[in-house]
């Protein structure tokens, strides 16, 4: 987009910025990440040239090493319909082993109240699928998967080429 459209968004994002509680600026790289220093949870809003989206992303949790079959019919169910994921959605990032929630914000008709609305539930459902993560993986840990922890493979296997 051109700098007109980054400068009506921050424009919207100061409107807004005392119903949040903190001020969201984009920068000269239309980037604006938002880290909390309790938790060092991170958000990041981005509205990149020649598009008329707000692309809204943050980090869930890490991928988990073990059982990882039971993690992604986890994330894929509650991404069924986007009913669990605030109409965003979940993806990984495969450069940092961690699951994240993407959404798309259109900016044509974008005003201060949709913005509230659409940021506010976007922080929310973000805190939400971190505790259903934090339980999902208590969960893991109490019923151990027994596949991974069957026989070891015998070291006189035998391969006919």
């Amino acid at each position: 987009m051109d700098m007109d459209n980054r400068e009506r968004v921050n424009e919207l994002f100061r409107s807004i910025a005392t119903d949040l509680g903190f001020q969201i600026v984009l920068g000269d790289n239309n980037l604006c990440n938002i880290k909390r220093k309790s938790t060092g949870e991170e958000t990041i809003i981005e509205l990149p040239n020649n598009d008329e989206m707000l692309y809204v992303y943050a980090v869930i949790g890490e991928v988990p090493f073990n059982n990882r079959e039971k993690f992604f019919e986890f994330i894929l169910k509650l991404n069924l319909h986007g009913t669990s994921t605030g109409h965003g959605v979940i993806g990984i990032d495969i450069q940092t082993n961690k699951f994240v929630l993407s959404r798309l914000i259109p900016t044509k008709n974008l005003d201060e109240q949709l913005l509230l609305q659409a940021i506010g539930a976007f922080f929310s459902t973000v805190s939400q699928l971190r505790e259903k993560l934090t339980q999902f993986l208590q969960t893991m840990v109490s019923d151990r998967d027994t596949a991974f922890e069957g026989p070891a493979l015998s070291p006189n296997l035998n391969f006919v080429i």
